[in-house]
């Protein structure tokens, strides 16, 4: 049997049409799908409460970290950080070991009240005791505290650090004494002060000995007078300094605070 001959150009079958017809009714039915998911989302939107920001997936760290500082503001109320705090009857916990206080003062309050208060105690404690350590600086602060009525500008909270530079500021110094390597002391009870502006020359003299040595013989300590001053020393002066600084144990002398009994 011969073929059909072929339609006029242009012609289109009835399978084509069919075919583009069921084409349009996916696309059409696509569109209504997401037409419809859009009207949910808004109706969902508009049922929450007024004022309630709803937080959209950020696309990049960058905003994902710049959306959370704008949602998380820093605390800057006196009730902050609590774990900050020195042990000096305010909610106080310490961090295990080292600085465990909120560091630096804020710029610019050297000259506040509080900071007055403090250099005062500070000043008054290294005119009775030469030589402490951090540790010792903050009980005998502990018991000032205790010895001040309520609500005292003190009680406002003293950072580890605000203390520490107060007593550099002082005319104190930090004596960096080489502690052994095993030693039992803690972070605080290795950081010690000595007054060294108004010290007189000897008292200089012996705090640089035990910056390079942990314990020193008298003798040692009595041969290095000598040859800083230029002349001997009675045995009273070379007591006096020893006195004022140091301790006895086991024939060995050390710092003051630096030595566990």
């Amino acid at each position: 049997m011969l073929p059909f001959p072929a339609g006029p150009a242009g012609l289109v079958s009835g399978d084509q049409r069919v075919q583009v017809a069921r084409t349009k009714a996916q696309q059409n039915h696509a569109l209504l799908e997401r037409e419809l998911q859009r009207r949910k989302e808004q109706a969902r939107v508009s049922a929450v409460l007024p004022g309630v920001r709803i937080k959209e997936e950020p696309v990049s760290e960058e905003e994902e970290e710049q959306e959370a500082a704008e949602e998380e503001p820093m605390d800057t109320s006196p009730s902050g950080g609590l774990s900050s705090r020195l042990a000096n009857g305010l909610p106080a916990g310490r961090a295990a070991g080292g600085d465990s206080f909120n560091g630096h003062p804020p710029p610019g309050c050297a000259n506040t009240p509080v900071a007055r208060e403090l250099k005062a105690f500070v000043e008054a404690t290294f005119q009775r005791q030469f030589v402490l350590t951090l540790s010792e600086l903050k009980r005998l602060f502990n018991l000032h505290l205790a010895s001040l009525p309520p609500g005292h500008l003190l009680f406002s909270g003293i950072s580890d650090r605000m203390l520490q530079d107060t007593v550099l500021a002082a005319g104190c110094k930090q004596i960096l004494v080489p502690f052994p390597p095993q030693t039992a002391a803690s972070p605080d009870e290795q950081k010690v002060f000595a007054l060294w502006e108004s010290g007189d020359m000897n008292d200089q003299v012996l705090l640089e000995i035990f910056s390079k040595n942990y314990r020193v013989r008298r003798n040692m300590i009595q041969s290095r007078l000598t040859q800083e001053c230029g002349e001997d020393l009675s045995k009273q002066e070379v007591d006096k300094v020893l006195k004022d600084c140091c301790v006895s144990y086991g024939g060995m002398w050390y710092l003051k605070g630096t030595v566990q009994s």
